[in-house]
Formats: structure tokens, C-alpha cells, sequence
């Protein structure tokens, strides 16, 4: 399956870093940060991982390269669980054209390396997921944010049943005037 850039719901982003710190901001006065996905599938989690203008090589980011020349990473320490109701899809046309060429670019060689980025999200992810591994301390705790992926969830189906409950009575109330 082919990868895609998406924007990240800002209130979906906020939630998860109250609970670690390395999930990335996402929100910038000039352009906003985006993520690549889905780079690995752990039972029903989807994970993304940011893409940075930060490209030193890392044992945890794979640098993202143009015509051999290094021009962002993936970072894969970074990456978090997400759903589809907080994900868009990056809109490559609101984007100045010197900007757009560079999303392509990137967008290009995440899919020519498809099998490298599914690999090496692995590769972190066991790392994260091992507190006890030496480089665990520079990944995001996937485990822990997987369980506030569902908890997440389940408030956002709270909250749509609190509403629907509240316009059912709000609809009876109007038929007893």
C-alpha cells in the first residue's frame, strides 16, 4: 500500500503529548508539521511518523534523499498510533510551489523505499517498546500511547453520544411547548 503525507488533528496531538513528551509539536507559525503513513501496522494500529528538516542519520530516522542529496527524515522515534477521523491528507495545491516540489520529493522517496521505512519503523518500534533498551529514552512509549489512542477514542464516542442524547431531548422539549 502506497504512503500518503497527512496533517494531524491538533486536539488528537495535544491529548497524547500530556502523556510523553516525544510526540512531536505539529503546530508552527510558518509550515505545519506532517507525518508519513502508514509506516507499520501493530494489531490495529496505524502508526505515522513525522517528516523533519532535520537530517543527520540516526539509528532511529531514515534520511529522506534527492537526487543523492539529504533533504529531510522520517522519524521514526517520533511516530504515534492514529485513526482515520484524525488524520487529512496533505494538500500539496495550498502549498507555495518551491514548498509543493519539496513534498513531492519527499512523498517520492517514501514510496520508492517502502520496504526500508517498513523496516526500520520496526526496528523502533521494538526499541520504544522495550523500556529497558539502551535508546529507549528517545522514542515515544508506543505502548503507553497506544493505550491513549483508545482511550481517545472512547471519549470522542462519549462526547457524540453526550451531544446525540442531549438533541433527542432538546427535540422532545420543542414538541411539548
Amino acid at each position: 500500500m502506497k504512503l500518503k503525507l497527512y496533517e494531524v488533528d491538533h486536539d488528537y496531538i495535544q491529548y497524547l503529548k500530556q502523556f510523553d513528551n516525544h510526540v512531536p509539536e505539529m503546530s508552527y507559525t510558518t509550515n505545519n508539521k506532517f507525518v508519513c503513513g502508514v509506516v507499520l501496522m501493530i494489531d490495529s494500529y496505524q502508526y505515522f511518523a513525522p517528516i523533519s528538516s532535520f537530517h543527520t542519520p540516526q539509528r532511529t530516522n531514515l534520511i529522506i534523499k534527492d537526487k543523492s542529496r539529504s533533504i529531510s527524515s522520517i522519524r521514526f522515534s517520533f511516530m504515534f498510533p492514529a485513526f482515520d477521523e484524525v488524520l487529512r491528507m496533505k494538500d500539496f495545491s495550498l502549498e507555495a510551489p518551491s514548498y509543493r516540489n519539496l513534498l513531492r520529493s519527499e512523498l517520492k522517496f517514501c514510496n520508492q523505499h517502502l520496504s526500508d521505512i517498513h523496516k526500520k519503523a520496526n526496528e523502533v518500534y521494538k526499541i520504544g517498546s522495550n523500556r529497558k533498551h539502551p535508546l529507549a529514552y528517545l522514542c515515544c512509549d508506543f505502548k503507553l500511547l497506544e493505550s491513549k489512542h483508545d482511550e481517545y477514542i472512547q471519549i470522542q464516542i462519549e462526547k457524540e453520544t453526550a451531544v446525540a442524547m442531549e438533541d433527542t431531548e432538546n427535540e422532545g422539549e420543542n414538541h411539548n411547548v
